[in-house]
């Protein structure tokens, strides 16, 4: 590992660099500020682990994902204060943690530890991973166990191999307790080996193997289930929890319409990497122009089973027309070892050649590389980043707010999640609709508002204030 250095540390620079914009910033995705508010509240006791609220208006009862990524998240605001940055320092372990498992996987496939920067060089040209990876999306806690699972649920020999498969359901059931069924795929691991072994002729006894791949992924399945009664018997709170999620967010939003189609998953999925398999398809075609060679064997039956697993990720998300891009971002990690294994043997070759040169210019170019991303982290540091002129009203509407205050909005904002979200976030304010045409009292003591509403001069007075885009409007006495 010695010796790799630079290149891992070109490749996290480079990640750091595309993430600039965005990693050391006050602004969030919505989801993802919706997910640490609930973690605040875990943190602070306002709710329970099986019982997560966000806010009496949005969400009072959170039954929306399973809760063990905000619970991991609330354990860090519970040692390190609640804050952006220990929100983005979550984040930031989570993907340290992803990578580490991509290169342990590319090693479990046979390659060198040293070559790891491979995979993970393809990982950060994945434009999903430089938008989602410091968002504190659900995908990006699960990943981790979807990985271990893998790891655990590859064939083996020995005495530990039960252990491993056990290990396997064990992880599994936490991926479900992160984001549900979509971490779920690697059941179909010892399958997809034994079907990959099967087409490249290496079965010498197919029955046999065959019967040991379906035992393989009954034991995993049979440790998934014994976790499932486990909690449920440990937990009587946790069965409530997840027959609401279940009849509510699962079965209740298989027809929700956000796409039109529902191959969407897939168009999205070679969207998000053409540039892999550009550069693999340029990778392989000059290797086979150069030497007539072929990719060999062993590779090709690592991308094959990568990739096998990666579309069992990929394709079961179009039975429900609810898909977004970040739901498959845990099978990303799984198509860069197998593309990479495609790749791996020109570039390596020469990324290893002895070159005191070369490795001097490797060594710039890192140190280089690390300077930038500093810098550029450095330079938006404490910016907002996104939802510049919400984020900027607030700091100035906030201070005349109270903490835990409720504040009324007008019916026609009641849509704007962002708003409710940033708001907790800041001083635990909780946005309420406040119809002024049906007048219900008590009336909030203060009325935010966009602006696009008029507002009764007898009730509600506004605040003058240097703001852009949001009113505050307090009630007359």
């Amino acid at each position: 590992m010695k010796q790799s250095w630079p290149a891992y540390t070109i490749v996290a620079s480079v990640f750091l660099m595309l993430i600039s914009g965005s990693l050391l910033t006050t602004g969030m995705f919505m989801d993802g500020l919706i997910y640490g508010n609930v973690a605040d509240n875990m943190a602070s006791g306002v709710c329970t682990f099986w019982h997560p609220t966000h806010s009496p208006s949005l969400h009072a009862d959170f039954y929306e994902h399973p809760p063990l990524a905000m619970g991991l998240l609330a354990v860090f605001y519970k040692i390190f204060g609640t804050h952006i940055w220990v929100t983005r320092l979550f984040t930031m372990v989570t993907t340290v943690l992803t990578a580490w498992l991509t290169v342990r996987l590319w090693h479990r496939m046979g390659y060198d530890r040293r070559t790891g920067w491979l995979p993970l060089l393809l990982w950060v040209l994945i434009p999903a991973m430089s938008r989602n990876a410091h968002d504190n999306m659900l995908e990006c806690t699960m990943v981790i166990f979807v990985l271990a699972a893998v790891l655990s649920l590859l064939p083996r020999e020995g005495g530990k191999r039960l252990l491993h498969l056990a290990l396997g359901g064990v992880f599994l059931f936490l991926a479900f307790l992160c984001k549900g069924f979509t971490g779920l795929y690697p059941f179909a691991l010892p399958m997809i080996v034994w079907a990959v072994d099967w087409a490249m002729g290496q079965h010498t006894h197919v029955g046999r193997a065959l019967l040991r791949a379906l035992s393989d992924t009954l034991m995993a399945v049979g440790t998934f289930a014994l976790c499932f009664a486990a909690t449920g018997l440990l937990f009587p709170e946790a069965v409530t929890y997840f027959e609401t999620y279940l009849s509510n967010q699962v079965l209740g939003n298989l027809d929700t319409p956000i796409v039109d189609n529902r191959w969407t998953i897939v168009k999205k999925f070679f969207e998000q990497t053409i540039i892999l398999w550009a550069l693999a398809i340029v990778v392989v075609g000059v290797v086979k122009a150069k030497s007539r060679k072929r990719v060999s064997r062993a590779d090709r039956r690592v991308f094959w089973i990568c990739f096998l697993l990666v579309l069992s990720g990929v394709l079961p998300i179009a039975i429900s027309l609810k898909q977004r891009g970040f739901y498959i971002l845990t099978v990303y990690p799984i198509l860069v070892v197998g593309i990479g294994a495609i790749m791996q043997e020109p570039l390596t070759r020469w990324t290893s050649t002895e070159s005191k040169k070369r490795r001097n210019t490797l060594i710039a170019v890192a140190v280089l590389a690390a300077m930038g991303a500093v810098a550029l982290n450095a330079v938006s540091c404490g910016k907002p980043g996104r939802d510049v002129a919400l984020q900027e009203d607030m700091r100035t509407i906030a201070p005349l707010l109270e903490e835990g205050e409720q504040v009324g909005i007008p019916p026609a904002m009641s849509q704007e999640w962002s708003l409710y979200a940033y708001y907790y976030r800041e001083k635990h304010i909780d946005l309420k609709t406040t119809d002024l045409a049906h007048i219900q009292q008590p009336l909030p003591q203060h009325l935010l508002t966009d602006g696009s509403v008029d507002i009764p001069a007898d009730l509600y007075a506004e605040t003058p204030l240097p703001t852009q885009q949001y009113k505050l409007y307090v009630l007359k006495k």
